[in-house]
């Protein structure tokens, strides 16, 4: 683009009201032919989009001064253009109150351009035409050094909004994409604010929150108080979430924080068999009292049947939240963190010992007398600490009075250990999960509709993650599970519950079959054979089955059947009382229970009635037998109820033959 140059001066003094912007020195260039036209435009907006690319292309930021609707006196609507430059700073703090602050260095990029133009409205059909009253601008276009961000931009920029990308990293992505694009930070922030402004308009925080909930199929609950219409507590959870808790629900660990915007936030997280921790719920509470806790476990409550229920829930010593837990889940056994009673412990005792090798003494037999395994144990380890520390009044009085006396079998190992938690004594995954939350939120001073894209981007990463390990589960087989007596477990169980049992397979040989020797601590709180049982299978040569392993541990799927659960595990475990039975039998009794089980497959193609005068055909059936191999893999492989029976619609051709057994493709990772 050619323009021309009227004039070029210097002026040694400094314009002031630039604020150091350089104004003094002029180059004045005139621009009136680039923005002359007689093109009539059809709308408003093609006229403002037709400027904004004029001045682009000739390296100018074209911006609205002022618009006029008309209207009054027959008045046509008129719009007006001028350069971003244009115009004097205006300083907008008090002098007064400036005197009293330290000077602060500032710029501006305003240096009085005249450039101005003037958009018409002709009044037909909403024609306008554009008018140039200034062409002429005092400062060199080349310098020109930010621009609007194009449409393509904008949508770029939301994207990687919701990916939760910061904004120097959107900035670079811009610019990677056009080499010549000068936009800066700011640009960035002011878009951001912007669109987010025109999507929020006329609508509080809350009800951006519960349509952004309604619009991704979160499953929530929200009650007002009883004088007003303001939300009190708010009880959300991803309809994903659900299925998982459906489908591991032994386990909760809730925790309740302060931290995370200006409401307590109770977060309730659960373990999956592959050892991940995922949010079951979320609930913002207007305080922590009593009624707050049943209500949010209310509706916890709700999302779950008699099938799913918790069995164990850990929690800190939070009493509102203990006596909500009591009375919404009655059954389930309550514990302790651990951890959170040893810190308490050490805090307030740590002012009681006169020296810092006393109180390490105490703390340790502290925790040995926490972990103490049988009931003598730990009557042994309590008399100890009464001996050597008797000195200490203060200290045993406040262990005694405060934890044990009320609440040792919330967290003391010969009780805790007499249910099946899973190894989780301790409500450390849920902070672990809170302290990720916190670092994603960064601070509490952000917006419902801020925390709530961070978290359902956590959330979205957490399922996938949880859907991976299932399938790896399913599919991959590590080195160190390729013996003979994890054959019946291997693509059916946990790999954590595989590790689990070959830690404790290790200890054979100093166990063996003596079940006093072992402490059994692994089949009452993980569901898993101990070292005795193992000892008594490797004893026969045989393999570890795969009844004998917790349900929890052979959910490899996110599918729900409450109705058939309890009727699965019977079949399994009867088939392989089956397979057990027909090991240990002779040739005869093992054709005798093969052709039990071909009729058993083929029994919805037989007449209920049989009739009289059709001979018996035991014994002289042309059908080839099952093998013993055939037999084994079938059992081994039909391990839900839907294929162990094969069901033949009446409508269908009877099938006399047994079914086809699924192959599935075993990948072995070197360790």
């Amino acid at each position: 683009m050619e323009h021309q140059v009227i004039s070029q001066g210097s002026s040694n003094e400094e314009d002031t009201s630039t604020g150091g912007s350089g104004a003094g020195t002029e180059c004045v260039l005139d621009y009136t032919n680039e923005f002359t036209t007689d093109e009539i435009f059809k709308s408003r907006d093609a006229l403002v989009e037709w400027t904004r690319d004029r001045g682009n292309s000739n390296g100018l930021v074209i911006i609205i001064k002022n618009s006029d609707a008309g209207g009054a006196g027959n008045k046509k609507p008129r719009i007006k253009f001028c350069c971003e430059k244009g115009g004097v700073y205006k300083r907008k703090i008090d002098e007064n109150v400036h005197k009293k602050r330290r000077l602060r260095s500032s710029g501006t990029k305003k240096c009085g351009c005249p450039f101005l133009l003037r958009g018409v409205s002709l009044g037909d059909n909403d024609e306008w035409k554009l008018e140039v009253v200034c062409g002429v601008h005092n400062h060199d276009a080349a310098k020109s050094n930010a621009r609007r961000l194009s449409e393509e931009e904008k949508a770029l920029l939301v994207d990687m909004s919701k990916s939760l990308a910061k904004p120097k990293d959107i900035l670079r992505t811009i610019k990677q994409k056009e080499g010549l694009n000068e936009t800066t930070m700011k640009t960035i922030y002011n878009v951001r604010q912007r669109l987010k402004l025109k999507e929020n308009v006329v609508r509080s925080q809350m009800h951006v929150l519960l349509s952004k909930l309604s619009d991704h199929n979160y499953i929530e609950w929200h009650r007002s108080s009883d004088d007003s219409n303001i939300v009190k507590d708010l009880f959300w959870t991803h309809p994903v979430s659900v299925d998982i808790l459906r489908a591991f629900p032994q386990v909760l660990i809730m925790d309740c924080t302060c931290k995370t915007y200006s409401f307590p936030l109770l977060e309730i997280v659960g373990v999956t068999c592959t050892n991940i921790t995922f949010s079951a719920a979320f609930a913002y509470l207007d305080a922590k009292n009593e009624d707050n806790y049943i209500w949010a476990l209310s509706r916890l409550r709700t999302m779950l049947d008699e099938h799913c229920l918790p069995t164990v829930i850990v929690t800190d010593n939070d009493l509102p939240l203990m006596t909500a837990i009591h009375s919404i889940f009655p059954s389930a056994r309550h514990f302790l963190c651990r951890l959170h009673i040893s810190k308490n412990v050490l805090a307030k005792c740590k002012g009681m010992f006169e020296g810092k090798d006393q109180l390490e003494k105490f703390i340790m037999s502290w925790n040995m007398l926490v972990l103490s395994e049988t009931e003598h144990e730990y009557l042994k380890r309590l008399a100890e600490l009464d001996y050597y520390f008797g000195r200490y009044p203060h200290a045993l009085e406040y262990v005694k009075n405060t934890w044990l006396n009320e609440y040792k079998e919330r967290f003391v190992s010969v009780w805790t250990d007499t249910c099946m938690h899973f190894g989780h004594t301790t409500s450390n995954r849920v902070e672990g999960a809170s302290a990720k939350l916190k670092q994603l939120l960064g601070n509490s001073r952000g917006s419902f509709e801020t925390s709530w894209e961070k978290i359902h981007s956590l959330l979205e990463l957490q399922h996938l993650d949880i859907k991976v390990s299932l399938e790896k589960c399913l599919t991959i087989i590590q080195r160190n599970f390729m013996h003979d007596e994890l054959k019946e477990l291997r693509g059916f169980v946990s790999t954590v519950a595989l590790n689990i049992i070959v830690c404790e397979s290790k200890k054979v040989n100093s166990v063996g079959l003596d079940s006093s020797s072992c402490s059994c601590t692994i089949r009452r709180t993980h569901g898993l054979p101990c070292v005795h049982e193992i000892a008594k299978y490797r004893q026969t040569s045989r393999p570890i089955p795969l009844y004998c392993v917790d349900a929890h541990w052979r959910k490899l799927d996110l599918l729900y059947s409450p109705k058939n659960s309890d009727h699965a595990t019977d079949i399994i475990t009867q088939m392989y009382t089956i397979l057990h039975q027909w090991m240990d039998s002779n040739e005869d009794t093992r054709r005798h229970i093969s052709l039990k089980l071909e009729e058993i497959m083929n029994m919805e193609s037989m007449p209920l009635t049989k009739p009289k005068e059709q001979p018996s055909r035991i014994g002289t059936t042309t059908r080839c037998n099952l093998s013993a191999f055939e037999l084994a893999l079938s059992c081994r492989v039909s391990h839900s109820p839907v294929d162990t029976v094969a069901t033949t619609s009446h409508s269908e051709k009877p099938k006399r033959r047994p079914p086809k057994m699924k192959v599935t493709v075993i990948v072995v990772i070197e360790s």
